[in-house]
């Protein structure tokens, strides 16, 4: 398996000599599925599964290539590792320290006879597969097929609470596990909150409402915004008193999927949106970064942020979504996710970008 390989020639930069994984986006490719219990433990000569009796079956018929090991009283993780150590002449092994607790950890080094390394292999998920990202392009046409049909629910005097709940089925009906995230609606003014989550407000005609939502598909995740304009008020979006507003964020988010090629610094990518929206007078108005990898978890690295400077390489997937927040008035935020391409960018969204209104066919 590719990611076998790739995870045994990092092994050896790192100077390891095998690498247990417990954390549920990294065990992902190898156990077929999410859990937060059992381990992957990959050393030079074998890949091995510590699962219980709950998922022993599940993971037999799903994986090839490992060696299933069950976890059971009087035969934990720390016992079984030590004999493999043993049989295979481990002595540095890695373990993911920034997804265990400082317990943990201490009692790891305590029962583990092979010395521990902390390291991370998250940065292994950046670039990812052609399976990956044929996964993760379902996951967004079940989000764009979301978009089109809550635009068209949404009627004034719904409540938010309610507009969430008719999402969330719709991306069911249409093939997700389950959301991403807690999904983002948020009307009026409450659209200056940039994680304003569903509640109970009324949603009025004339408004601009926010929705911010994904879709998990077989484990990977996407993740759009689009800021629509509630009917009944206005019979143009032009007369919309963010209108102008709207238009800056699209141009901004424009601009930095016209930045999006291989080579280029996150932290590039990032400027082109927060200059544009600088220059227009709203910069103290765009409080984060320009966006994030997405994959297995929804919020991945690297990030459109003004500091981070990773280069951007094909293969690589993560979102754009300035946003403009105007505290008492309201506020506007458009996303997509992108993909990094040999030459530049493929947005993986068809869902329109100008300022629609609700309720209209």
């Amino acid at each position: 398996m590719a990611v076998l390989t790739a995870i045994r020639e990092w092994m050896t930069h790192q100077r390891i000599d095998a690498m247990l994984i417990s954390s549920k986006p990294n065990k992902l490719p190898h156990l077929g599925f999410s859990s937060s219990s059992g381990y992957v433990l990959i050393t030079r000569q074998h890949a091995h599964i510590l699962v219980d009796f709950r998922y022993y079956s599940d993971v037999a018929a799903r994986t090839h290539g490992y060696q299933l090991h069950r976890l059971e009283a009087g035969r934990d993780m720390p016992g079984i590792v030590n004999q493999i150590a043993q049989e295979e002449g481990l002595q540095r092994l890695g373990f993911e320290g920034e997804h265990v607790s400082w317990q943990t950890g201490c009692d790891w080094q305590e029962a583990l006879h092979p010395s521990l390394v902390s390291v991370s292999l998250d940065a292994l998920r950046q670039v990812k597969t052609a399976d990956e990202i044929r996964l993760i392009r379902e996951a967004c046409r079940i989000a764009d097929a979301t978009a089109d049909h809550i635009r068209r629910f949404i009627q004034p005097g719904m409540r938010e609470r309610e507009v969430a709940a008719e999402l969330e089925w719709f991306m069911k009906q249409q093939g997700a596990e389950k959301p991403s995230f807690d999904t983002i609606v948020a009307s009026g003014p409450r659209g200056a909150l940039p994680h304003g989550k569903a509640s109970e407000k009324v949603i009025i005609a004339g408004e601009l409402v926010t929705l911010d939502f994904g879709a998990q598909y077989q484990g990977y995740c996407s993740d759009m915004t689009r800021t629509f304009l509630v009917a009944g008020r206005f019979a143009h979006p032009e007369m919309s008193p963010l209108y102008a507003v709207y238009q800056t964020v699209l141009e901004a988010q424009l601009a930095a999927i016209a930045a999006v090629r291989p080579g280029m610094a996150c932290q590039t990518v990032d400027a082109a949106a927060r200059e544009h929206i600088s220059r227009a007078g709203y910069g103290p108005n765009f409080g984060h970064n320009t966006g994030h990898a997405i994959g297995i978890d929804v919020h991945e690295n690297p990030r459109f942020s003004p500091t981070d400077t990773t280069l951007l390489r094909p293969g690589m997937l993560l979102t754009v979504e300035p946003g403009i927040y105007l505290e008492g008035e309201g506020g506007v935020r458009i996303e997509d996710v992108v993909l990094v391409t040999d030459s530049g960018a493929e947005v993986l969204y068809q869902a329109p970008k100008t300022l629609l209104m609700t309720g209209e066919a």
